[in-house]
């Protein structure tokens, strides 16, 4: 290939692709796992071929940034924090920090839920009220909402998010 084609079309490609992986990875992060995970993984395939030929077009400025502090900083604190991520936490599943919080966030009763989300405990109640949920009272957590309306924790959790 010639290099004036690859930059012709390597960063609209990179473009395209790294918007939809985040877009979709922030939809995966909230629990849209289907069909969103599968397009992920493959529009992420997409992007990693992409990155590479866009590197391989502008190797010369490539190499330059790596001779930067503040390129070698954020490279490492992004693989340091990817690393953290990907490690195997302390629940069976695997799941690290961030899931042990949003269950400790989903186990927490509604009234400490409202206060983490700077909203008063009638508006949480009303949100999810209103959204066909059953509501005994504010001690109640969203676990238990959602197990007793048939529901998953994540589906409320989205409700109050929004």
């Amino acid at each position: 290939m010639k290099t004036a084609s690859l930059r012709h079309w390597s960063t609209p490609a990179i473009i395209a692709a790294g918007l939809f992986v985040a877009v979709s990875g922030v939809m995966m992060f909230f629990g849209l796992h289907d069909p969103v995970e599968r397009a992920h993984e493959w529009i992420g395939l997409v992007f990693a071929a992409a990155i590479a030929l866009h590197v391989v077009n502008h190797w010369r400025g490539f190499k330059s940034y790596f001779t930067r502090p503040l390129t070698l900083g954020i490279v490492g604190a992004v693989a340091l924090a990817t690393a953290l991520l990907l490690l195997p936490g302390e629940e069976e599943d695997g799941g690290h920090g961030i899931h042990r919080l949003i269950h400790k966030i989903e186990d927490a009763p509604l009234a400490q839920v409202a206060l983490l989300l700077d909203r008063s405990t009638d508006q949480v109640v009303d949100t999810v009220r209103t959204a066909g949920f059953s509501v005994q009272g504010v001690d109640q957590s969203i676990t238990a909402i959602a197990a007793a309306n048939g529901a998953e924790p994540k589906a409320v959790m989205r409700l109050l998010l929004d």
